[in-house]
């Protein structure tokens, strides 16, 4: 339990990053747990606390597919500037291959390559990034890019 694994009532980014790699054995965490470590915490004091905890496991699991993919694109907007450009959303693809233990990175699966033909995709007004409605839409009308993007929701 939190209470249990965090006596001080909050897990810090390295116990994340352990907590992480029980559900993903095969793979590295460590890049992931990063992007989502300073997403949820929403106070910057280098903690998630148990609130944030909860806030962070309903964002992502519960309510409707928009709000859940909302919160992931939040996750992806390291420069928060409310789009994802094709380097973060090659940083983050990468990422996901790390978390999952993916090694085949050649030809369809490089990860810059994958991230152009992506932003290609969902870029509804050709600027060569995706905003937040981009983001959802494309997730919501691409299953398997949903499912490496978005595994959890």
């Amino acid at each position: 339990s939190f209470t249990r694994d965090c006596p001080t009532g909050g897990i810090d980014k390295k116990k994340f990053i352990e907590f992480y790699k029980q559900f993903y054995p095969n793979g590295k965490a460590d890049n992931y747990c990063k992007y989502a470590f300073n997403t949820f915490d929403t106070n910057n004091d280098g903690t998630i606390d148990f609130q944030e905890f909860l806030l962070a496991i309903a964002a992502t699991s519960q309510g409707d597919l928009d709000a859940r993919l909302g919160t992931v694109f939040d996750m992806y907007d390291f420069s928060h500037n409310g789009v994802i450009d094709q380097k973060e959303l090659t940083t983050i693809i990468t990422a996901m291959y790390d978390l999952v233990g993916k090694t085949d990175r050649e030809g369809n699966n490089d990860p810059k390559k994958l991230a152009t033909e992506i932003i290609a995709e969902f870029d509804a007004n050709n600027d060569k990034k995706l905003s937040k409605g981009e983001f959802i839409a494309g997730c919501k009308n691409n299953e398997s890019i949903r499912r490496l993007l978005a595994p959890h929701t």
